[in-house]
């Protein structure tokens, strides 16, 4: 079948040229710890991630932890979805535009952005595209079978991403009420996983305290957002718009297309939690749409939107197309790395507060600047940073201080505690400075008495 095939092509095309990113170096982290560990943190920071953590450890127990093992079981999910658009399309509108709604998944950069991230979202989104082809299978013949089938897609969802789970099953609200005996049970038992876990992660803020509210801007960029692409987003949703029927299956696309970014949007006026990657589960039912909307212009559409669209997917295949240059560390510490040599990090606040630990455990090789501060290392005990001794007394007094952020203050010793500012501060003097994406390093000597 050519849309999965395309989308396999397309999407395994250069998968491992983007350095891991902060998300997904938490994922790396994660999977190594062993299994007391991992519940350990779910229990106190990750709660909402877990179950995707648990699986891929699975996974990375028979295929490893390098980068194209991380991100196969997201590429996998990618060309499975296509398979399912095409579905979709099929039975919205006959199998040329089912077949030209999954060749539009394929090219589409958000596609491919996504099927390369050691990240729930592609396989939420092939569950969100399961639970959308069981309603529609529901609401035109309903019956018990097909209401399990419907609840096991939505609870899957919602163990991948439980947020995305139940603006989805809103979405779905408008069509499956027409069935209501059957999709109403189903839609609250399949829910339950998503709403569980969201009640025990009410606890756990990290997820979203780094998210700005809505605003005008938001909805200027909403686009290249939700598509990657700009452009491709905008041909994609006005396609979309063009689509909508008032047949079943074009009100049940709709309904699964616009209502969960709308819900989240609206939501995020008041509340900090708009992130677009939150709805990419409605992407298959919008693909669809814009298919359907395309008519006897889809085929050009989709040559267009592969065309306009190819910068953005080199871009997302450069070192920092996932927006951190993680892999450059190596780069630059590795060839001027000395004996002696120690590792600091900053204390906070920073949101990604993990990555840069994380960046110099996943790409320096030994010999390394060695973390002399850490008694605890991160996720072990449950917390997601590690622990230091106290008062920076185990740094010592060496050579040489690689201090290794996430950003590049003026002051490299910005978001440090007291005490290594004092060790730090009046001994050492600035030699060298990086900056790249999400990447901040400088190189202190010790200075002369």
């Amino acid at each position: 079948m050519l849309p999965p095939l395309v989308t396999a092509i397309i999407g395994g095309w250069r998968a491992t040229a983007a350095s891991l990113w902060a998300d997904e170096l938490a994922t790396w982290g994660a999977v190594r710890l062993d299994w007391e560990q991992l519940w350990r943190l779910g229990g106190s920071v990750d709660a909402v991630v877990t179950p995707y953590y648990a699986a891929l450890k699975v996974f990375a127990g028979v295929a490893g932890t390098g980068t194209l093992a991380l991100r196969l079981p997201s590429l996998i999910a990618a060309v499975l979805t296509a398979v399912v658009v095409a579905e979709l399309g099929r039975r919205a509108a006959g199998d040329t535009v089912g077949l030209l709604a999954g060749l539009l998944w394929a090219v589409l950069p958000v596609t491919s952005r996504y099927a390369q991230e050691a990240r729930p979202y592609a396989i939420a989104v092939l569950c969100a595209a399961l639970a959308l082809l069981a309603l529609i299978r529901l609401v035109e013949r309903p019956g018990p079978g097909r209401a399990v089938v419907y609840a096991a897609a939505v609870a899957a969802t919602g163990l991948l991403h439980p947020l995305s789970a139940l603006l989805m099953v809103a979405g779905h609200a408008l069509a499956g009420m027409r069935t209501w005996r059957f999709w109403l049970p189903a839609a609250v038992v399949g829910g339950l996983p998503a709403a569980v876990l969201l009640l025990y992660a009410t606890r756990q803020t990290a997820q979203i305290s780094w998210i700005s509210p809505v605003g005008v801007q938001t909805l200027r960029l909403l686009p290249a957002q939700l598509f990657v692409s700009a452009i491709a987003g905008g041909m994609v949703l006005a396609l979309a718009v063009l689509g909508l029927r008032r047949d079943r299956i074009g009100l049940t696309l709709a309904a699964a297309g616009f209502v969960p970014p709308a819900l989240l949007l609206a939501v995020g006026t008041v509340a900090e939690i708009w992130v677009p990657r939150y709805v990419l589960v409605a992407m298959p039912a919008l693909v669809v749409l814009a298919a359907r909307g395309a008519g006897t212009r889809t085929t050009a559409i989709i040559g267009l939107v592969a065309l306009l669209g190819w910068p953005t997917q080199v871009d997302i295949r450069e070192p920092a197309g996932h927006g951190q240059d993680s892999a450059r560390i190596a780069q630059i510490v590795q060839p001027r790395y000395r004996a002696g040599d120690v590792a600091v990090f900053p204390d906070g606040p920073s949101s990604i507060g993990w990555a840069p630990r994380d960046m110099w455990a996943r790409y320096l090789r030994d010999p390394r600047p060695a973390d002399v501060l850490a008694v605890a290392g991160q996720r072990v005990d449950g917390r997601f940073l590690a622990r230091e001794c106290p008062q920076a007394t185990c740094l010592g007094s060496p050579p040489r201080i690689w201090i290794i952020r996430v950003d590049s203050p003026a002051d490299p010793l910005a978001d440090m505690s007291d005490a290594k500012r004092a060790r730090i501060g009046g001994s050492y003097r600035v030699v060298q400075r990086w900056s790249h994406p999400l990447l901040g390093i400088t190189l202190m000597e010790r200075t002369a008495r």
